[in-house]
């Protein structure tokens, strides 16, 4: 009985032993995995973690700003219609674009934010976002401006600011240059009036008006029918018939009214030429955007010699000339 006893004693201990083991190889197992999913997939001196993160709101991207291939090139007396094009991509869909603006401006005379003048600096705040364009996460927005044929010559801006519809905003810039453009407005013709022969007619004052975007020097000369013949003027009546070229004179600088002798004249004019010759008339481009007050005025005069008779007529070519060059 009492080795039944004993039996019964040590299988109870080596139960309560075996169930010890147990929990413990349980517990340790337990461990381990809070652990290896702590630590990474493995144990060792060096460990790779797995990371992910999964992106919400992306700003728009700018990808191209084209302005005119590069180079703008004016319209005498009138305005130039200027393409500002940018290329944008939004990868939470095109469709979150909303809003682009544009600024066009002189790189050296102005600068973003500055206020509008059509010597440096335009604005567009409604440029035209195409969503056809492209894939589903690409627009094409096209910035028009009307650049007036005085902008300055040189180094432009087009500036662009787009927004999507979570108020997230993308700056970008291009640069482009407008061409200097020479251009003048006479009148179509200069009309002497009745001059008697071996007498100079009254002053003529007619005026030259800069239609360009830089300051220019004057260039002449004349002929009759064709350029080099030597003539001022062909006359339909008279013996000659034709008015040397250095019978036709002009000043740039100062009226002379009043009658005047051949060689006074002489004294105070200049003679055209056959050859083109150039003088100096800095005459500026214009900066007044509501009125163009850009014009000088030319002096002109005419000998009718003795021989001439009937009507004359002649050419004169204007030339403008960019001041510094020659």
């Amino acid at each position: 009985m009492r080795k039944n006893n004993m039996v019964f004693f040590n299988f109870f201990e080596f139960s309560i032993f075996f169930l010890e083991i147990a929990l413990l190889f349980f517990l340790f197992f337990l461990f381990f995995h809070i652990m290896s999913g702590t630590v990474g997939a493995g144990v060792g001196e060096n460990v790779t973690v797995f990371s992910e993160l999964e992106i919400g709101k992306t700003a728009p991207i700018v990808q191209n700003i084209n302005i005119e291939d590069g180079s703008i090139n004016l319209i005498p007396n009138t305005t130039k219609l200027v393409n500002c094009s940018v290329i944008i991509a939004d990868y939470n869909g095109d469709t979150t674009i909303i809003n682009m603006t544009s600024e066009l401006f002189d790189n050296s005379a102005s600068a973003k934010g500055s206020p509008d003048d059509n010597n440096d600096h335009y604005t567009n705040s409604t440029c035209f976002i195409n969503y056809t364009y492209g894939d589903e996460n690409t627009v094409l927005a096209t910035c028009l401006f009307d650049l007036w044929y005085y902008s300055n010559a040189g180094t432009w801006n087009c500036s662009v600011s787009v927004a999507d519809d979570s108020n997230m905003t993308t700056n970008e810039s291009n640069t482009t240059v407008v061409q200097a453009l020479l251009a003048l407005a006479v009148p179509d013709s200069i009309d002497y009036g009745r001059v008697n022969a071996t007498e100079v007619s009254d002053e003529n004052i007619t005026n030259i008006t800069n239609m360009g975007n830089v300051m220019f020097n004057m260039s002449f000369l004349g002929y009759a029918t064709s350029e080099g013949d030597g003539l001022a003027m062909n006359c339909t009546l008279g013996n000659l018939k034709n008015i040397s070229i250095e019978h036709e004179k002009y000043n740039l600088t100062e009226s002379n009214p009043g009658a005047l002798t051949l060689s006074q004249a002489d004294n105070v004019y200049e003679n055209l030429t056959t050859n083109t010759l150039v003088r100096q008339f800095n005459l500026d481009k214009r900066t007044n955007n509501n009125l163009n007050d850009v014009w000088n005025e030319t002096y002109w005069r005419i000998y009718a010699p003795l021989g001439v008779a009937g009507s004359c007529q002649g050419n004169i070519v204007f030339g403008a000339v960019q001041s510094g060059e020659s």
